[in-house]
């Protein structure tokens, strides 16, 4: 066989690599791990890469520290995906203890966790972490919402592209600084902002002050779901994830919200 051809070889199965660790089932395996490092909090149950780099509430922290401490068991989970660029987000319900590890539980958090994942280790890891006193906080009306359908791929003749759902989850914000704009809610949409209902009569739209929001970046994107999540400040004076579930027609459906704590900037360049 001639160099070029091996080359080729050598080149083609490099570049598979990636791929074959980005499938679905193997994702949702890579936040089961995160899950069960932080429940027992050991860094090794989750493969990571020597440039690991992780933040809590847009704070860089070291492996196996801040909540890496404190979490304890997951309460509730839902976790999209997005294959193309190997990441996950789960949003989550978490027991938490203020003292470390210990059966002593104090209390539970509401969070969004990114996992990026290269060659089937896990490069980059960006929590937003909410707690007692954060905005709107209410983990029992998360934990309500558990039958909600987060797990049905859809149909492929009915899924959209990821620039459509990117661009009409930013239609979302730009709604609040133009109430012209239309994201194209679903009749009923409905919105959980940490745990509390926020469109009791399932009504998504917004017409009240007008807001600015700084630039939305938009790292995962569950193409096969019908899912895009969005990671901000939101009016630039909190940290924000906001989750959006598409229905089979293109509309927005559902919205999960975690809200952090108050920052300036998430930690992360807007291309992450």
């Amino acid at each position: 066989m001639c160099a070029a051809a091996i080359a080729g070889l050598s080149f083609s199965a490099h570049a598979q690599t990636p791929a074959q660790n980005c499938t679905r089932e193997n994702l949702k395996a890579t936040a089961a791990n995160y899950f069960k490092a932080v429940e027992t909090h050991t860094m090794p149950a989750l493969p990571t890469t020597s440039n690991l780099r992780i933040t809590e509430n847009a704070a860089e922290i070291k492996p196996g520290e801040g909540f890496f401490k404190t979490g304890g068991k997951v309460q509730l989970q839902r976790t999209i995906v997005d294959t193309g660029k190997c990441s996950t987000l789960t949003q989550a319900v978490v027991d938490e203890s203020a003292g470390g590890p210990g059966p002593a539980k104090t209390g539970q958090v509401l969070m969004a966790v990114r996992l990026k994942s290269e060659g089937g280790k896990v490069s980059e890891i960006e929590t937003i972490i909410a707690r007692t006193g954060d905005f709107a906080f209410k983990p029992q009306g998360v934990l309500d919402t558990k039958d909600q359908d987060w797990d049905t791929l859809m149909p492929a003749a009915q899924r959209r592209t990821r620039e459509f759902l990117n661009g009409q989850a930013d239609k979302y914000y730009q709604m609040f600084e133009d109430h012209k704009v239309d994201p194209g809610f679903a009749t009923p949409c409905n919105r959980w902002e940490n745990g509390t209902l926020t469109t009791a009569k399932g009504d998504c739209s917004w017409n009240g002050a007008v807001m600015t929001h700084p630039r939305r970046r938009f790292p995962v994107t569950d193409v096969e779901l019908g899912v895009a999540a969005a990671v901000t400040n939101f009016r630039d004076d909190w940290l924000d994830v906001h989750i959006f579930k598409f229905n089979q027609d293109g509309k927005i459906a559902l919205i999960q919200a975690v809200d952090g704590p108050g920052t300036k900037g998430t930690g992360w360049p807007y291309d992450k």
